[in-house]
């Protein structure tokens, strides 16, 4: 080994003290690793990280179980094939009544509720 630069009241050489610095990175990089350490303690719960993708076979097997009876509930009412009296006819009326009646315990019926609750 040389002289250690840089000198007592000498002048600093980029390059010398560059060449020092590499050497001594060169000497602590060459001692081998020891053994691993004992493990440390569990840190903190990190923050929730962004959803995951969805494959298409799990969204359509979503939309699958949310729309399952939903509009199809009501395909058992049949529509009520009249025209609208010009004037108040009572009979047509209850006919219109009982029909939405129907209907509100058709689309009910999904989440288990009956006219009757």
């Amino acid at each position: 080994m040389g002289c250690a630069q840089p000198a007592a009241r000498g002048g600093v050489v980029a390059e010398v003290l560059r060449d020092q610095f590499n050497g001594l990175a060169g000497m602590i990089a060459a001692v081998p690793a020891g053994p691993p350490g004992p493990e440390g303690p569990t840190g903190e719960i990190g923050p929730q990280g962004p959803p995951g993708e969805v494959t298409t076979a799990a969204l359509d097997a979503a939309m699958a179980d949310v729309t399952a009876g939903t509009s199809a509930n009501s395909n058992a009412v049949a529509i009520l094939g009249e025209t609208a009296d010009i004037s108040y006819n009572q009979p047509q009326i209850q006919t219109l009544i009982n029909k939405v009646d129907e209907l509100i315990n058709a689309l009910r019926s999904v989440g288990g509720m009956t006219n009757d609750e």
